[in-house]
């Protein structure tokens, strides 16, 4: 049940990885709603537990994501944002919309995702810059950017320590990390004491509510909720629960809202679309989860799976001072 230890990026297995990562999320933009909006597609179910979640994040933060984000590109003008692994930007697209003096970068792997976000930009009359980049390796420029955006993208990174020492370098003075991602144990397995909770919570399930959507073929019933290790192949969620411990010990954490554990677990892609809001029993379930979700979190008795935070670089230690200053 343990992940793996990550492939060393420039190696054969790194390459195979890379190469599942790109195919995957290629697939999912190759036609419908994924093309349509350069959105992943996702059940109601997941739609209805993400518009909660947005609540919550506004509660404590007092704004929506999407506020967040407008908020600091209208600060300054000509304000400039990096959108680290943003696929093909559909929500980096909205907002230079709706802030077309803010200079976008979006930087990601899939070079055919980016491509999708290119044509819809240019369409759109937007001034935005999309770059090729594997975010392992790259080397970000210094000091011009007054926001880096991480959307589920630093779940996929290996180098994590590498990629946070430069996005803090990338950064102008006052300059901001804002992130929404995954924290699951390594390879999207659950924390010890989720795991308990989840599994006897899925035995209890109707049948109906246990279709699994995503793992085989076709749609088929488990009798225990499915887990394996995804980075085995792909980069999904390789090093996802490093994130929290490497960006505390770059970054100060100004802001920090966990959300969810079981929610994830039980009304995502692989089992939400088994659940009708319409019909009460789905209904009821789903608020029982997301309601024992959030008492868990609050409580400090579930480690979150997904989490909301703002960050600023912390300065520079005495001896970085002198290395710098000696040249």
């Amino acid at each position: 049940m343990s992940p793996s230890h990550p492939p060393k990026p420039g190696s054969a297995e790194y390459q195979k990885h890379v190469d599942e990562e790109i195919s995957h999320y290629s697939g999912l933009f190759r036609e419908g709603e994924g093309r349509e909006t350069l959105q992943q597609p996702i059940p109601p179910s997941w739609q209805e537990a993400e518009r909660r979640a947005a609540e919550v994040i506004a509660a404590r933060t007092g704004d929506f994501l999407g506020g967040h984000v407008t908020r600091r590109l209208t600060a300054r003008p000509g304000a400039r944002m990096l959108s680290l692994g943003s696929g093909p930007a559909g929500m980096e697209i909205a907002w230079a919309q709706m802030v077309p003096e803010a200079r976008i970068v979006c930087m990601d792997l899939n070079a055919g995702l980016l491509d999708l976000a290119r044509q819809r930009a240019a369409e759109l009359g937007l001034s935005m810059e999309f770059v090729t980049a594997d975010l392992n390796t790259v080397e970000l420029p210094r000091g011009e950017f007054d926001l880096v955006y991480c959307a589920a993208s630093l779940h996929h990174i290996i180098e994590l320590e590498r990629v946070a020492e430069g996005i803090a370098r990338a950064l102008r003075p006052g300059g901001e990390l804002l992130t929404v991602d995954i924290v699951t144990a390594n390879g999207y397995l659950m924390w010890p004491e989720t795991r308990e909770i989840v599994r006897s919570l899925f035995r209890s399930l109707p049948e109906r509510l246990r279709f699994n959507h995503t793992a085989y073929g076709t749609p088929r019933v488990d009798a225990e909720i499915w887990e394996a290790d995804t980075s085995q192949h792909g980069m999904e969620c390789v090093r996802s629960g490093d994130i929290l411990d490497v960006l505390r010990g770059r970054f100060e954490e100004r802001q920090f809202v966990p959300y969810f554990s079981l929610s994830r677990r039980l009304l995502d892609t692989m089992y939400g679309p088994n659940y009708d809001l319409a019909q009460p029993l789905d209904r009821a379930a789903f608020d029982f989860v997301w309601e024992l979700d959030r008492h868990y979190l609050d409580a400090g008795i579930l480690r979150p799976e997904t989490f909301f935070g703002l960050y600023s670089p912390k300065p520079p230690g005495l001896l970085s001072r002198l290395r710098t200053a000696w040249g």
